[in-house]
């Protein structure tokens, strides 16, 4: 049977198609969508579009069919649908006029076993429709009986098929009703090939311009945005496009932060290389005196590598950032991003032992430069790895050149306050000012460690003690303006964190040391 279709879907074997007015799909072979051999389905057919079907194969226990759209199953059809419209009765015209043609269009398949049914089916309904409310099942017997006379007499199996048809189902063009040993879909009235091939190009050439419609709304829709962007300024605060970042980055070539946006642009479409281009040509056209500038690129660039790249392209990529930067600020911008992974690895062993290699490759290339020491400190004490630390930081005492232990050793005890023990780094700030009592600078860093850690107390016992040394210890002498600095420090903390009473006596103890420093 040939019925009407609409695509559903278009597969590299073949297309769906769902035969019109029913629920019903079948699958047209890749071999039986054409005579020609046709490479490429979805450059000739799209969903939607209306296409004529033969059935050619029916399976039952799968309850699957096959279809056919080969243009030779449809050139013998029939396109004077309207012969006989002249001989029909005037009572009855719209009905006899729709079961002539439906006759002349069916007359090349009067040889199927069924064909009395189908008829007596349509005639049926045919009546229903101009009646309006349907006619009684003797005038449906009548036509269907005038139907046999006009096609083969298989009059037994015809008849038990009549007395097994819904009457019930309503007829509209393109839809009949359902015989119990058929596939269980609505059969379409055929046209002839002339008009379907017509209808079909004029779907398909409306579907297409439907398409095509609105794309170019789309389109329009775009400029519109970009032009409202260009004129209010916001498409250079916010490219979106690579158009827009070729355009900030021609205006301003010497912003590292443009060019990383650019390679975050390619990142987050998942391409790769050409985020390493971008790089490239930042590193290019950034001048060379932007030095910043310049190690700012090279940190995006070694990020990438680390997260997309191979172990052998990290590598790279630092000794290439290494021979062009300060290789010391490289190492450090590296321990900083592997220190971020850790974090955010949640414990992962891979992560963990891939930072501390770092860390340890970093302290022995700069073992001389104490950055790289209380950086490393600084990892581990975050990490909550203080027997690792103090191991490191006699480590690095060994390493460090006399004049940096001070500053190493107030930096280490910093970290304490902040990631460690309070208690051990009270040890070794006490050690400090033992041994150098005159270093205000540290006994200030004291102070503002122990005030914000909420210890006011403490503090203002060091001030006392400064002023006053304990029985058994040498005063250390001050110069007035060290005295002045002091006074002006505990002053600022009495006001910020003391009452009246403490205020008073920090006044109290200036004037005094300014009385003895009169009398001498």
């Amino acid at each position: 049977e040939k019925y009407d279709g609409v695509v559903t879907r278009i597969e590299s074997y073949g297309v769906f198609v769902r035969l019109q007015n029913s629920k019903v799909s079948g699958l047209v072979h890749l071999s039986e969508c054409s005579d020609d051999y046709i490479k490429n389905l979805s450059a000739l057919y799209d969903p939607g579009d209306l296409v004529k079907v033969l059935v050619i194969r029916v399976d039952e226990e799968e309850k699957r069919i096959g279809l056919s759209m080969k243009a030779s199953h449809f050139e013998d059809d029939d396109s004077d649908s309207d012969s006989d419209d002249s001989s029909v009765d005037s009572e009855d015209e719209d009905v006899t006029s729709n079961a002539v043609k439906f006759v002349d269009e069916d007359e090349d398949d009067s040889d199927d076993e069924n064909y009395a049914t189908k008829l007596a089916n349509k005639m049926k309904e045919l009546e229903d429709e101009s009646d309006g409310e349907g006619s009684d099942s003797g005038s449906s017997d009548e036509e269907s009986s005038d139907s046999d006379g006009s096609s083969h007499d298989d009059s037994d199996s015809d008849d038990e098929l009549v007395e097994k048809m819904d009457a019930d189902v309503g007829f509209d063009w393109g839809t009949t009703g359902t015989t119990k040993s058929s596939i269980n879909v609505d059969e379409s009235d055929t046209s002839s090939s002339d008009e379907s091939d017509s209808d079909r190009d004029v779907a398909k050439t409306g579907h297409k311009s439907r398409k095509k419609a609105t794309a170019k709304k789309l389109e329009e829709k775009e400029i519109a945005k970009m032009e409202q962007r260009l004129a209010d300024g916001t498409a250079d605060e916010n490219p979106e496009t690579a158009a827009d970042f070729e355009r900030v980055l021609a205006s301003d070539p010497n912003s590292s932060e443009n060019w990383i946006k650019f390679m975050a642009y390619h990142l987050s479409l998942a391409d790769i290389e050409s985020a390493r281009a971008v790089a490239s040509r930042a590193l290019d056209k950034i001048e060379f005196r932007q030095e910043g500038e310049k190690l700012n690129v090279w940190t995006a660039l070694i990020t990438l590598e680390s997260k997309y790249g191979t172990p052998k392209s990290f590598n790279e990529a630092i000794d290439r950032a290494s021979q062009h930067n300060n290789p010391k600020q490289v190492y450090l911008r590296i321990c900083e991003l592997l220190e971020k992974d850790v974090v955010n690895s949640h414990g992962d062993i891979a992560v963990i032992k891939r930072a501390d290699e770092m860390f340890t490759k970093m302290c022995k290339k700069f073992k001389s430069k104490k950055t790289v020491w209380i950086s490393h400190f600084k990892y581990l004490l975050k990490n909550s790895r203080q027997d690792e630390a103090h191991k490191l930081w006699k480590q690095s005492v060994k390493s460090l050149p006399d004049y940096k232990h001070v500053e190493t050793m107030s930096k280490f005890a910093q970290l304490e306050y902040e990631y460690g023990s309070p208690e051990r780094a009270r040890t070794i700030f006490d050690a400090l000012l033992d041994k150098y009592s005159r270093r205000m600078d540290l006994l200030f860093v004291y102070v503002d460690k122990e005030v914000k850690h909420g210890e006011v107390e403490v503090a203002r016992k060091l001030f006392e003690k400064t002023l006053n040394p304990p029985a058994g210890k040498k005063k250390s002498k001050f110069n007035d303006k060290q005295m002045k600095s002091l006074f002006k420090k505990w002053y600022r903390m009495e006001d910020e964190h003391g009452d009246d009473e403490t205020r008073m006596q920090v006044k109290v103890a200036a004037k005094e040391y300014v009385e003895r420093s009169n009398n001498k």
